[in-house]
């Protein structure tokens, strides 16, 4: 087995520097092997890996994007792909990453992931229920959707949204959270809005933003344009 990681970025050098791996970049041939393919791109190129993979290795095709790739992976048939959520840091190419404590993996290759990550310093659950696994994946999801609104509209960091926006983050996070759970099929935790002010508080200096828009808040807007989120976002000028 051969484990194979594609993507020459800070995640993607960070994993091959936690022991053997075969580092090869986006666009380029893979080994002819077994074992798990690490996919660490940007979210835009996942349709060209995925089609300079062999239909036979799609299988090990591993994903460790941010975002909502849910729908993405149904579409192309991998929902059964092994998933992870990263939760470290690496600041640049060749740093040493910064682990958050909460990095989660759930399907066929989590195991030999995990394996990886550990060796790396890096903490890690296996999930073994895919429905634990993905309202882990919504909690982080909606995280990255709330806190990079509010942390432009009020150009402030994580930490001071929490100390001084809380309500703002109460009411898009119920907002939001309902919108996930109506197009998931999914009961997320009622304290949903204490444990992302948590997370933001364990990295209270970092300042978010709206990015990877159709991956981020662009889906939720795809399933239901809701008041407070189409309303903040149009204060920012982003009204798609």
């Amino acid at each position: 087995m051969m484990e194979t990681i594609v993507g020459a970025g800070r995640i993607g050098v960070a994993l091959s520097e936690m022991g053997e791996a075969h580092l090869v970049r986006r666009g380029q041939p893979l080994p002819e092997a077994t074992g798990p393919i690490y996919v660490c791109t940007r979210n835009d190129d996942l349709i060209g890996v995925i089609e300079n993979t062999p239909p036979a290795r799609r299988a090990d095709l591993v994903f460790v994007q941010n975002g909502m790739i849910e729908t993405f992976l149904d579409t192309h048939g991998m929902a059964e792909n092994t998933q992870g959520l990263l939760y470290f840091a690496v600041s640049s190419v060749g740093a040493t990453p910064v682990d958050g404590g909460q990095t989660t993996l759930w399907g066929r290759w989590a195991p030999v992931f995990a394996e990886r990550l550990r060796r790396g310093g890096i903490q890690c659950i296996v999930q073994p229920d895919r429905d634990a696994y993905r309202r882990v994946m919504v909690e982080k999801f909606l995280w990255i959707a709330v806190f990079g609104l509010l942390s432009q509209r009020h150009q402030a960091t994580v930490g001071a949204v929490v100390k001084d926006h809380r309500p703002d983050v109460d009411d898009l996070t119920a907002e939001l959270t309902e919108v996930c759970e109506r197009a998931l099929g999914l009961t997320m935790p009622t304290d949903l809005a204490d444990r992302l002010c948590a997370y933001s508080m364990s990295i209270a200096s970092y300042q978010g933003a709206v990015k990877e828009f159709p991956w981020r808040n662009g889906w939720l807007l795809a399933q239901e344009r809701t008041p407070l989120h189409v309303a903040w976002l149009s204060a920012l000028g982003i009204n798609r």
